[in-house]
């Protein structure tokens, strides 16, 4: 197992040793070849000097002025030497004539002969540059180098991070599954098995809730079915006996009972559709066919209100879904519509698409809710009013946390807002086609 640190720590100090020798020997090249052509410069103005028949137009070419003197009289000079004498003073000195600053040398090797040879400052600062130049001119060029390397290096050092953030980033709200890499750093094994612990944790507390409210809910299933029976069979010996209830206590014990069994139904539904953990089954199914088989299935109550029902929209709406989950999604809808809608009301339901989504629309002109109840009615267990709702209908509050768990399933958007009617509320379903 490798470590990160390490493997940086190793490969950059051998990436910058390798490219700086690199640098440091083309430079070392680059001088080397210059001061060789100063050096051969140097070498002809010598053998100019030296020879006989000295050509003027060799050390003009050269830049340099050259002047011979011999019993004080000027025997010789280049081009670019003026005709009196370029310095009276032995050895170095500096000088100006034709124009320029020029660098002289005086040498007097015996008391007949005399050379001076001159040569310009700029020529000379030129030829530093070009040695300067020369020199960094390799290094700087490796800094692009170097930063790719760099870069390329650094990737390859933390390619485990991305693969690691990669998986995470690609598991769905459900997967608590182990991350597994392969040859995984020092430095993130620590986190991958703390990552790993984690989703174990998270699985068996989910696994355990849902075995909670599962079990919760079939324990109190057989004993509400049990009192719901026995319930009935008071009520009719009561009748059969004569035995009157003014009070409703029995009408009361019956309208508990089942409210209770609806909450426990509810309740099972909400942990079945809670996102977290519910295992969609996604099939192609047709939205409109999904609808009418819900309005059949709430006529018998609708009809018995009295109320009116319509199915407006599309006839045919493909989409990719959980059957139960999105047929839940309408029953619940058209439930509450028609629960909360008075006697002889009107509830509509509507199906259109747009490129990418399709889009569901349920009213009804009952009393509605008021817009600032519009975020807290998603909320589980509440209700507008609480218990005593105006409509006098009991409920348990978790029918639109229900709904909206299952728009958020399917990565869909839920919204209300005031009926097209003149009161009542209207229900909009955005899911992605």
């Amino acid at each position: 197992m490798r470590s990160l640190r390490r493997y940086l720590v190793t490969v950059l100090i051998a990436l910058f040793t390798l490219i700086s020798f690199v640098a440091a020997l083309q430079s070392y090249k680059q001088s080397v070849s210059r001061a060789e052509a100063l050096f051969d410069q140097d070498l002809q103005v010598l053998a100019s000097s030296l020879s006989q028949q000295y050509q003027a137009d060799s050390a003009q070419e050269l830049g340099l002025a050259l002047q011979v003197w011999q019993q004080g009289k000027l025997v010789y000079r280049s081009a670019l030497a003026p005709e009196r004498t370029m310095s009276d003073a032995e050895g170095f000195s500096e000088h100006n004539f034709g124009g320029k600053r020029w660098r002289v040398f005086r040498q007097t090797p015996n008391d007949v002969l005399t050379v001076i040879v001159a040569q310009p400052l700029q020529q000379r600062q030129q030829l530093a540059d070009e040695v300067i130049t020369a020199s960094i001119y390799p290094v700087v060029l490796s800094l692009p180098l170097q930063a790719v390397l760099i870069w390329l290096v650094v990737s390859k050092a933390l390619s485990p991070i991305q693969r690691f953030s990669a998986q995470l980033s690609s598991k769905k709200a459900n997967d608590l599954s182990p991350v597994e890499l392969e040859q995984v750093p020092a430095e993130l094994d620590q986190m991958l098995k703390t990552t790993n612990q984690l989703f174990a944790r998270l699985a068996d507390a989910f696994e355990r809730e849902k075995r909670f409210a599962s079990d919760v809910a079939h324990e109190l299933r057989t004993p509400l079915s049990v009192l719901q029976v026995n319930l009935h069979n008071a009520s009719q010996q009561w009748q059969r006996s004569g035995i009157s209830d003014p009070e409703g206590s029995m009408l009361a014990l019956q309208s508990g009972v089942e409210r209770m069994s609806a909450l426990i139904e509810q309740i099972m539904l909400l942990n079945r559709t809670n996102p977290e953990h519910f295992q969609a089954r996604t099939e192609q199914l047709d939205l409109a066919g999904l609808c009418r088989q819900v309005v059949a299935d709430w006529y018998p109550q609708i009809d018995n209100k009295q109320q009116q029902i319509e199915l407006l929209g599309l006839e045919h709406l493909s989409l990719k879904g959980d059957a139960f989950a999105l047929r839940l999604l309408v029953s619940n809808l058209v439930g509450n519509a028609s629960k909360y809608t008075q006697t002889g009301g009107t509830i509509q339901l509507e199906l259109s698409a747009t490129q990418d989504k399709a889009v569901l629309v349920v009213q009804d002109n009952g009393p509605g809710i008021a817009p600032q109840e519009y975020s807290r009615v998603f909320d589980r267990f509440y209700r507008v009013g609480g218990d005593r709702h105006q409509s006098g209908t009991t409920g348990s509050g978790l029918g639109l946390a229900i709904v909206r768990d299952i728009v958020i399933l399917h990565q869909g958007q839920i919204r209300l807002g005031p009926s097209d009617f003149s009161s009542g509320l209207k229900v909009t379903v955005e899911l992605p086609l």
